[in-house]
């Protein structure tokens, strides 16, 4: 019989190459979920007890859980609405992670990998940008999911750059890694995922780093110095109030917010948007979305104000568990490096989603939710070995 050790061993790989596959392959994504789901059921029976450690954010998670169940019952669309709580599937990650990131060698090793492999496929992007002389960068993936994941990897990163406990050899990779990555970042021209990057960036320096302001300042005037006008202009229409695609999103979300007081307290139910919006939307050339290009109008109009409080609880308890791991290893930079990125990641996250409907989007949430678990994992190996 497969000995517990050996299970755990072959999560942890089936953790790291979901993520490390997931930007180049939705099906191999997948069928990774999948394992990993039954790596953790097979353990379940081995060990014919609860062994998953509990958390801080069990009780948000679980009410998480509960409320998207409670809202697809309550919604005219039922069927729809259940099959798109399998969102919720992907919560399994964090948890994977906590189970088989069992030492700081293992979660070293795992972030080496994704943000090579995530390098690797920038650079082929880069290239096949300038070869197909596209407006925006993306490959696999749409160019917002793309530049959600490129932030995402990119804020990783920043703190094992900076950090002077970090091995030398270690630094010149995660700058070698970060280089394509970024630029990548800015083909795409997602300025959500820009705006993400610049304000968890500023997180950092507020928690640790005082000198990111001035790298980040002098980041942004070379940008705009710098940087191919089609980027420059794409940068400043973040503030144009009369831009066309902005406009459109004001549109979609007062449409939203008419929509959510219809059914204000548990929503129409997780359902796709397109048909119901376009009973509420007027022909003003917003686009008639599946969703509402922002998370928080979003869980508004389908889990109701119900839903949303507690998907902000959620968010609550993994910002403060992730700060809490931060401060709790003074003594292990290793710990606070990770922690610090994670961190980071998540308030990117939450900004890039007041532009994107990133919570629900299945390559986002693997990435953001496998940063949760790597956070609190680094949490619990604190003190220990590199072993």
């Amino acid at each position: 019989m497969i000995q517990t050790d050996t299970l755990k061993t072959y999560l942890y790989w089936f953790v790291v190459l979901q993520v490390c596959v997931i930007s180049v392959s939705i099906a191999a994504s997948s069928l990774l979920l999948g394992l990993i789901i039954l790596s953790i059921l097979v353990l379940f029976a081995k060990e014919q007890r609860w062994f998953i450690p509990h958390t801080a954010i069990d009780v948000a998670v679980l009410a998480y859980i509960v409320i998207e169940f409670v809202t697809a019952m309550n919604s005219d669309y039922q069927f729809d609405a259940l099959k798109n709580s399998k969102r919720l599937l992907l919560i399994v990650m964090a948890y994977a992670a906590i189970i088989a990131f069992d030492s700081k060698k293992k979660i070293r090793r795992s972030v080496q990998l994704l943000s090579g492999a995530v390098a690797l496929l920038s650079i082929a992007e880069i290239i096949l940008y300038y070869a197909d002389g596209t407006e925006r960068l993306y490959v696999f993936q749409h160019y917002m999911t793309t530049g959600g994941l490129k932030m995402i990897v990119s804020l990783m990163l920043i703190p094992f750059m900076l950090s002077t406990e970090t091995d030398r050899s270690e630094r010149y990779y995660y700058s070698a890694v970060f280089l394509p990555t970024m630029f990548a970042l800015i083909l795409t021209n997602t300025r959500s995922a820009w705006l993400g990057l610049i304000f968890g960036i500023l997180v950092m320096s507020v928690v640790h780093y005082r000198v990111l302001f001035a790298l980040l300042f002098a980041a942004v005037i070379l940008f705009f110095q710098f940087a191919p006008e089609q980027q420059v202009a794409r940068a400043k229409s973040i503030l144009d109030f009369s831009n066309s695609t902005n406009i459109g999103r004001f549109n979609m979300w007062s449409t939203g917010l008419q929509m959510w007081q219809d059914r204000p307290l548990l929503g129409f139910g997780d359902i796709d948007l397109y048909t119901t919006y376009l009973t509420y939307r007027i022909p003003t050339g917003d686009e008639p979305a599946g969703h509402l290009h922002n998370n928080y109008v979003h869980l508004l109009v389908t889990i109701g104000i119900v839903g949303l409080s507690v998907v902000m609880f959620l968010f609550y308890k993994i910002i403060r568990t992730e700060f809490l791991v931060f401060r709790k290893a003074a003594d292990d930079p290793f710990v606070r490096t990770i922690a610090l990125g994670a961190l980071a990641v998540f308030c990117g996250f939450m900004v890039n989603g007041l532009f994107e409907w990133n919570f629900g989007d299945h390559e986002i949430m693997v990435f953001v939710w496998f940063t949760v678990g790597l956070c609190i994992s680094a949490g619990r190996v604190e003190g220990g070995t590199d072993a």
